[in-house]
């Protein structure tokens, strides 16, 4: 008795073995792949349900002929295209393809998120690069017409003009490709950008850069904090005949980093962050949110006679909040 249901049982399985490779093929790489996935929904309906009919049915008709008569004849008083035989075929064979169906499309949508992430990640890494080569080179031709001066001047301060400038664009070229940098560096780059642009306004511009807060570890995305400063010349400074200041105040409490830049204005001469363009309010705003999404807050006072710009940043690593009073450069006249 035992032998005989395990040979019925081995005559079963040889035919629906066959049949269920064949239906997951034909389900896996031809409905799933060629229909569902480009989004044919009304053909892949049609498909898969005809498909279950037909495979429905030849199990059952080879199952008929050939197993029944040996094993169970007195299935033969049941008609061959018996509507329930054939649905319990339906089932017996895609119960199995289903269960590879949602390993194929949980495989597929896997694939399909990795693809997608690495696709947006070079998306915005052409973004961010783009947007930083805006940031800086319209400032570089007055800074060769003021070395040009200097060297028709035979003026000492040409070599070391030169070696700003070169450290400057040195920084753009290498360093501004980094996903961070220390904020020291990005410091040492401002004052660099500062002590370039202090040539054009000599006694009239006092500036001050302070620092509140240690440096030791602090990472910053690179040119972050250049397109405030830049706006204090081209919006601010180079507006008044007259004396004309910038300050700048960095400053951290436990893992939030603020970053302070304010300058003096003509009261009736909009600043407008407003009209600048390239390098205006919505490119400083585009960076942020593709470096800094949800971790920065940025706040702009316009005032009769100063323009303020508060940025804090979420910095990933915690930082010791040491209020102790750094100086890095004070430019007076």
């Amino acid at each position: 008795m035992v032998d005989g249901e395990y040979l019925e049982r081995l005559a079963f399985s040889s035919i629906e073995l066959p049949i269920k490779i064949i239906a997951a093929y034909f389900t896996l790489y031809y409905i799933i792949d060629k229909l569902l996935l480009p989004r044919k929904y009304t053909l892949f309906i049609l498909v898969l349900g005809l498909s279950m009919v037909v495979f429905g049915i030849v199990l059952r008709t080879l199952s008929y002929y050939t197993v029944y008569p040996a094993f169970y004849p007195e299935g033969l008083r049941l008609p061959v295209f018996y509507f329930p035989k054939i649905l319990i075929a339906i089932f017996s064979i895609y119960s199995i393809v289903a269960i590879l169906a949602s390993y194929h499309l949980g495989k597929h949508w896997y694939n399909y998120q990795l693809a997608a992430q690495q696709l947006e990640k070079e998306k915005l890494e052409s973004e961010l690069k783009l947007l930083k080569s805006q940031i800086n080179p319209h400032f570089l031709f007055n800074t060769l017409n003021n070395l040009y001066a200097l060297a028709i001047n035979q003026s000492k301060r040409t070599p070391e003009t030169v070696h700003k400038l070169s450290e400057l664009m040195s920084y753009m070229l290498y360093d501004s490709n980094q996903p961070e940098v220390p904020l020291k560096k990005e410091l040492y780059y401002i004052e660099n950008y500062i002590a370039l642009e202090k040539l054009r306004y000599e006694s009239r511009l006092d500036i001050s850069l302070n620092v509140y807060t240690e440096l030791n570890g602090i990472m910053i995305a690179p040119l972050m904090i250049l397109p405030f400063v830049e706006n204090c010349f081209k919006h601010g400074v180079s507006k008044q005949i007259d004396h004309s200041w910038i300050r700048i105040d960095i400053s951290s409490n436990d893992n939030i980093l603020t970053i302070k830049v304010e300058n003096s204005k003509i009261p009736e001469v909009p600043n407008a962050m407003k009209a600048v363009s390239g390098i205006g309010l919505q490119n400083v705003r585009k960076r942020l949110s593709l470096i800094y999404p949800d971790r920065h807050q940025l706040d702009i006072h316009d005032e009769e006679e100063s323009y303020l710009v508060v940025l804090k940043l979420d910095i990933p690593n915690p930082i010791e909040n040491n209020q102790k009073l750094h100086t890095l450069k004070h430019y007076t006249a």
